[in-house]
């Protein structure tokens, strides 16, 4: 692997032709965004080349505060330019790919099992003892059984409902971890057309939702209430202090102002969510109606529709998850938001987002965020609900397993005790 393995993955990404959806992500970089919109046909125009085998020079447009963090996403990483030339959309095929990380495909049955085995040609640090990794994409049921009976060494509880992560916690209490996740669940409003485009409807929605007992009743305290910053605990730029509280009476009032006393009068188009947050949006749907007085009905759909649904025209309410990319707040206030604010604008948020990304003051663009994240729930250009936590069962014999607060695996430093 050379430099120029780096120089080609980015340029392949910014590539039209590779339909990329997260190209965006570059744009940073000088050029990269008149290469990828179709303005500049060179790939050489985009700044990023590599002076030799080890050194990649990197121009970008402006000072970027968030550049090394933005490093740790994986569109950022190298691809086998011989094999994707060779293969092309078949390249990632279990009997072509070419890797350089301390495990390699050995076989992927899909939607069923993917078998990893180290890579003896692996020249990093491997701290940890696997020779091979089998994973299953389990649901239901099976899952705790096969933990139960040895078969899985570690199961992830966000696979089942609430009651059932207590009982198998509940089972295995000594086995139990809960890692941090930079995470946020929230309501995200079409604010481009009635009745969320009045600032009063959405704060009245926000402040008729107890948060606190979506926490600890609906999710079982799996989850932090939201009841501050859409900025998650745990990432720099997380605000206490800011939000609106749980306040019925006020909800009432400024839907009466807004023309729906009692909500008389107020429809909408459409309310969608994934399957996995039926019982949190069951719930948004009781309390509105009960401080509201509005009937939401909430349509259930699976992930991968959810996702192709809102791409393509937002529904007027949609209960969304927000997993950080890379480690810094402008994953949230800008990236992570992008598509969620269409209909709203504030100049005092653009501004403060932008002056942020271009601070090379820890201190002072921290403080930016932080204004910024207030504008936005107190605006209530979204609901934050809920911070995730990761959970999950770990059999006694695995004796390190580190975790990552983006939902990164290290694997290569894993280390399981005979058993």
């Amino acid at each position: 692997m050379t430099a120029e393995d780096f120089a080609y993955a980015w340029r392949r990404v910014l590539n039209p032709a590779t339909g990329s959806p997260v190209a965006g992500m570059l744009y940073d970089i000088k050029g990269a965004r008149d290469f990828h919109q179709g303005n500049v046909s060179d790939p050489g125009y985009v700044g990023v080349q590599a002076l030799d085998e080890q050194t990649l020079v990197v121009e970008l447009e402006e000072p970027t505060s968030y550049f090394l963090q933005l490093l740790a996403y994986p569109a950022t990483g190298p691809v086998p330019r011989h094999v994707v030339e060779r293969y092309g959309e078949a390249w990632t095929e279990v009997n072509n790919i070419v890797t350089n990380g301390p495990f390699r495909p050995k076989s992927w049955q899909r939607g069923q099992s993917m078998v990893f085995v180290r890579n003896p040609e692996y020249g990093g640090r491997f701290t940890g003892n696997l020779q091979q990794i089998n994973l299953l994409p389990l649901k239901g049921t099976a899952a705790p059984k096969m933990y139960e009976d040895g078969t899985l060494d570690v199961l992830d509880l966000r696979l089942l409902p609430p009651l059932e992560m207590d009982r198998a916690r509940q089972r295995h209490a000594g086995e139990y971890l809960s890692p941090p996740c930079l995470a946020t669940i929230f309501v995200a409003f079409d604010m481009s057309r009635p009745p969320f485009d009045d600032v009063r409807v959405r704060q009245a929605f926000v402040l008729a939702t107890n948060r606190q007992i979506l926490g600890d009743v609906i999710w079982r305290g799996y989850v932090f209430p939201a009841t501050v910053g859409f900025i998650p605990p745990g990432m720099p730029g997380h605000s206490v202090g800011v939000g609106l509280p749980y306040d019925p009476k006020q909800a009432r009032r400024l839907m009466a102002e807004a023309g729906y006393p009692g909500g008389r009068g107020f429809s909408i188009a459409e309310a969608l969510t994934p399957h996995e947050r039926e019982p949190l949006s069951k719930h948004l749907g009781a309390q509105w109606q009960e401080n509201l007085g509005v009937k939401i009905t909430w349509q259930q759909i699976k992930y991968g529709a959810f996702v192709e649904r809102v791409c393509r025209e937002l529904p007027s309410i949609s209960l969304v998850r927000w997993v950080a990319d890379y480690p810094d707040p402008d994953n949230f206030l800008r990236i992570g938001l992008g598509m969620w604010l269409h209909g709203w604008g504030n100049e005092s948020y653009a501004k403060f987002v932008r002056e942020a990304s271009r601070s090379m003051v820890q201190e002072e663009r921290l403080d930016l965020y932080k204004r910024a994240d207030k504008i936005l729930v107190e605006e209530a250009a979204v609901m934050p609900l809920n911070y995730v936590r990761q959970h999950l069962l770990i059999k006694p014999w695995v004796k390190k397993y580190p975790t990552s607060a983006t939902m990164g695996w290290f694997w290569k430093d894993v280390i399981i005790e005979p058993h």
